[in-house]
Parts: C-alpha cells; structure tokens; sequence
C-alpha cells in the first residue's frame, strides 16, 4: 500500500512531466492531501463502528440503529478527490510512465 508521501510525490511528478507544477497547482495537491488524510479517518471510523451501529434514543429509554455518517462523508470526499485530480488533468487516461515503467 503506498503512503501518503509516495502518493504526493507520485502526483508531483506528473505535475512536472505536463510542465504544470506551479504554485496554483501545488496548493491544490496539499488540499488533495488534506482530503487523503480525512478519507482514512472516515474509513478507520467505518470499519470501527460499521455502516450503521447501535446508539442510544434522545430520550434514552431505548437504542437505536443510526446511519453512520462517515459513509456519506467518505463519497463526498472520495468526489472531492476526484474532482481535484482532473482539474489538474491527472487521469489514468492522461498518465505519463517513465521509461523506466514501461521496463516493468
């Protein structure tokens, strides 16, 4: 699994083989970063308490199956994401390999 600094680095370089790597750009790789760390929180919450789980009624009498609302967050973001990635032109349709890649 790569780390979130592999997974910068990696769009760095993209940035820099479209000639685009300029402060404007940059600025919006640290807001991708940001939403990276937040969808990992979201999914170590989902995979802690569940798609729904078990909480107690406003009058506490009795416990109720919530929705957890992590999983709407987490597509939100996940949509952020991705938006970021193609205003910056970074699709898998649009990714330069290096020679070294193709070698693999």
């Amino acid at each position: 699994m790569e780390k979130k600094s592999d997974i910068l680095q990696s769009l760095q370089d993209q940035l820099k083989k479209k000639q685009a790597d300029i402060s404007v750009f940059s600025d919006l790789l640290e807001d991708y970063m940001a939403l990276y760390t937040i969808k990992k929180k979201l999914k170590a919450d989902i995979n802690k308490r569940g798609v729904s789980y078990e909480a107690p009624s406003a009058s506490g009498k009795a416990m109720i199956i919530k929705q957890n609302q992590s999983v709407k967050d987490l597509v939100a973001v996940n949509k952020q994401m991705l938006l970021i990635l193609e205003k910056l032109g970074l699709t898998t349709d649009k990714t330069i390999k290096d020679d070294a890649d193709d070698k693999l």
